[in-house]
């Protein structure tokens, strides 16, 4: 049986404190650390020892941070994307890896909360990694749910009442559901709210979409 490697990028918004994300962490078998998350990333690992590198363009790290770093420090000057990029650039790059032939699944922690502009950011991030790094699993777990992207047919696990929002950053996308109380056909969003607080009937649902899609799913159904 193929083994999956859990990969966790830690960005520096607000650090995880739901008990689904601080499992990722925790569990994860390898961590790329934005620099500015690093601080909060070294006092919970002190608990478990979790293999990492640090990366980013080392402004929010001291010298002695990246002495004490030694190999696990990794300085990337480039201005044109920010550190989140270069994190998942190092994650995708392998280099850390310490056994070939697994599957990965990427998961992005702590991307959202702090400045609302570094969030909206980070949240469209992810249509980009979808573009750059085409089938790679990837998602991004808030305190509240997980994001992820996609394009084309498919049908997630879900439970009744959970809340979905689907968000598109191109006009041009039409989006259909099957399984969603308010159902959508061909339904091309202009405004970010206009898909949002859908409501899942039962332990699925399907979405098709001719563009890239953001999906937002809750861990809990609403009460």
């Amino acid at each position: 049986m193929e083994k999956t490697q859990h990969i966790v990028i830690l960005a520096a918004g607000d650090f995880p404190t739901h008990p689904v994300p601080l499992r990722a962490l925790r569990e994860a078998d390898f961590v790329v650390c934005c620099d500015s998350a690093y601080t909060r990333f070294s006092i919970f690992n002190s608990q478990f020892s979790i293999p990492f590198i640090v990366i980013g363009d080392g402004d929010s790290l001291s010298e002695a941070d990246k002495r004490a770093l030694g190999d696990r420090w990794i300085q990337v000057d480039e201005q044109d994307y920010n550190d989140l990029h270069k994190a998942m650039a190092y994650a995708m790059s392998g280099e850390w890896r310490v056994e070939s032939g697994s599957t990965l699944h990427f998961q992005i922690l702590g991307a959202t909360g702090r400045r609302e502009d570094h969030t909206l950011g980070n949240i469209s991030y992810l249509v980009t990694f979808a573009e750059e790094y085409p089938g790679a699993d990837i998602e991004m777990l808030t305190d509240h749910g997980r994001f992820c992207t996609f394009s084309g047919t498919r049908t997630f696990e879900a439970f009744p009442h959970q809340q979905v929002s689907i968000f598109t950053l191109d006009p041009a996308t039409a989006v259909s559901s099957e399984g969603l109380r308010w159902p959508l056909d061909r339904f091309r969003p202009t405004r970010w709210w206009q898909a949002t607080l859908n409501d899942v009937l039962a332990d699925s649902f399907t979405l098709a979409a001719d563009g890239p899609v953001i999906l937002f799913r809750t861990y809990e159904p609403k009460s």
